[in-house]
């Protein structure tokens, strides 16, 4: 196997890079001047410098390649015609890439989120069958990129993969819910339930390279996720425990967190930078489930989740104090 990846500088991928690495001949990482490699820097890795959309930088790496594992993306942006140009747009631009100089290839996975299927109905499982029904412009602009695989299917063949909320070493996202924990608070938006999948890195990096190299996979669409979604109330109390810490519950009145995204999208305009909490995170903080089922990637993958929660978080806590992130 030789594999080109985009996005390995980043917490899913560097972990991916670094399962490659063992199992493949070579592997190319798709890196910008400006990234960051600490988390690839002592890995047997190739560097590719260029982006998407440059099509010269990817032709020589692309040519070579058996196994083409997409996760460059982003999260946090300030227009949405960004979102769409980096998760859209960037999406189909590799793809045509692909159809043209990758000669060898074996399987094109794209790795898309929870976010392009929409939310579930409180902690009834989503399953893979039901039409796709994204509420924020991330969630939209991620299918995108599914629709654009479409589009291409019949050219090559094409795995997409939908994480939940993905935990673990290195992550900086659910990072800033365990600060929270760790100073005693546990904020949650509402009263009502709300429910959601997640997974620990190591088993979605494993199940993402299940995916990559299974044949009946083969166009297909898979959610990777634990086998039974979380409250939100149960996962900060499970936080709470692998920190050591007493937490109390501080609800925050739904009616609030429209004027926090709106205090927040003020600055980030200002500053030039992408809010942390904004009105199209609100729109899916607000939503009573982003549960989902496993069930079609274990029955036709085999693929199911080891680490279970409270070790996972266990592992993550010791893994930020390690590094001095708490």
């Amino acid at each position: 196997m030789i594999a080109f990846i985009t996005g390995g500088t980043g917490f899913i991928g560097s972990f991916l890079a670094q399962r490659l690495t063992d199992a493949c001949e070579q592997v190319y990482c798709l890196v910008r001047p400006t990234s960051s490699l600490k988390w690839l820097q002592q890995l047997p890795v190739n560097y590719v410098y260029g982006d998407l959309f440059n099509e010269a930088a990817l032709a020589e790496a692309l040519h070579h390649a058996t196994h083409v594992f997409h996760l460059a993306g982003v999260t946090k942006e300030l227009t949405s015609a960004a979102y769409f140009h980096a998760n859209g747009e960037g999406t189909a631009a590799l793809l045509r890439a692909c159809s043209r100089h990758a000669r060898e290839l074996e399987r094109f996975v794209y790795v898309s989120s929870i976010a392009a299927a929409g939310p579930s109905r409180g902690k009834q499982l989503r399953t893979e069958g039901e039409t796709p029904q994204p509420v924020s412009v991330y969630g939209k602009s991620k299918y995108a990129g599914e629709l654009a695989c479409a589009e291409f299917r019949s050219q090559m063949p094409i795995t997409i993969v939908r994480p939940p909320i993905v935990y673990g070493p290195r992550d900086r996202d659910v990072y800033n819910y365990f600060k929270q924990v760790d100073l005693g608070i546990r904020l949650r938006p509402g009263r009502r339930e709300r429910w959601t999948s997640l997974i620990h890195v190591h088993d979605l990096v494993r199940g993402i390279l299940l995916a990559g190299t299974h044949l009946r996979a083969i166009g297909e669409t898979y959610f990777l996720t634990n086998p039974e979604p979380y409250e939100w109330n149960e996962l900060g109390l499970a936080i709470a425990q692998a920190l050591g810490k007493k937490s109390i519950a501080i609800t925050v009145p739904e009616a609030v967190t429209p004027v926090v995204a709106a205090v927040s999208e003020l600055v980030a305009k200002i500053v030039r930078k992408p809010a942390l909490l904004n009105f199209d995170k609100i729109r899916e903080m607000r939503q009573a489930g982003w549960a989902f089922s496993g069930e079609k990637a274990k029955q036709q993958l085999g693929f199911v989740t080891e680490i279970p929660l409270a070790e996972g978080l266990k592992q993550t806590v010791e893994w930020y104090r390690e590094n001095g992130w708490l």
